[in-house]
C-alpha cells in the first residue's frame, strides 16, 4: 500500500479539488477587482464642526449624486440637511474629491475628477445649496 492510498487521498482527487478552488479564487479576484460606477466619500471641516457624506452612483445612461452636510452646534447639537448637486455629467466624476473650506465653513469647494483626470471644482454654499433638513 502506498503513502497515499494510506492518507485516503489519490493524486487525482487533489489535483481536481485544487484545480476548483483555483478557480473560484480567480473568479473571485476578478468579480471584486472590477471597478463600479460608484463613489463615496465622507469630508470633515478643519473644526470638526462640519462633516460632508458625499456619493455618486451611476448607470449606463445617467448618475445620481447626494451630499449631505452634518453640522454641530455649540451645544453639542447635530442637524444634517441635504444638499442640492448640480453637476450633470452622465459618466462618474467624484471618484477623486477633495474639500477647499473656507475660513468660517460655511462654503466649500469641492474639488473633484474622473479616472480620466477630468475634473473641476464644485462650490457648495452650506446655507443656500443645503436647505431640507433630515
Amino acid at each position: 500500500m502506498s503513502r497515499d492510498d494510506a492518507a485516503g487521498l489519490s493524486p487525482m482527487l487533489v489535483f481536481v479539488l485544487g484545480s476548483i478552488a483555483f478557480v473560484l479564487i480567480v473568479g473571485a479576484v476578478i468579480w471584486f477587482a472590477l471597478p463600479g460606477a460608484a463613489a463615496r466619500h465622507h469630508f470633515v471641516s478643519p473644526s470638526g464642526r462640519v462633516a460632508l457624506d458625499i456619493g455618486e452612483q451611476c448607470g449606463e445612461t445617467a448618475c445620481e449624486r447626494s451630499i449631505v452636510a452634518e453640522t454641530t452646534a455649540a451645544d453639542g447639537s447635530k442637524s444634517r440637511r441635504a444638499c442640492r448637486v448640480d453637476l450633470t455629467e452622465a459618466h462618474a466624476v467624484l471618484p477623486n474629491a477633495y474639500p477647499l473650506w473656507a475660513a468660517d465653513e460655511r462654503s466649500v469647494e469641492i474639488v473633484y475628477a474622473d479616472a480620466g483626470g477630468q475634473g473641476g471644482k464644485y462650490p457648495l454654499d452650506l446655507m443656500a445649496d443645503c436647505p431640507q433638513a433630515e
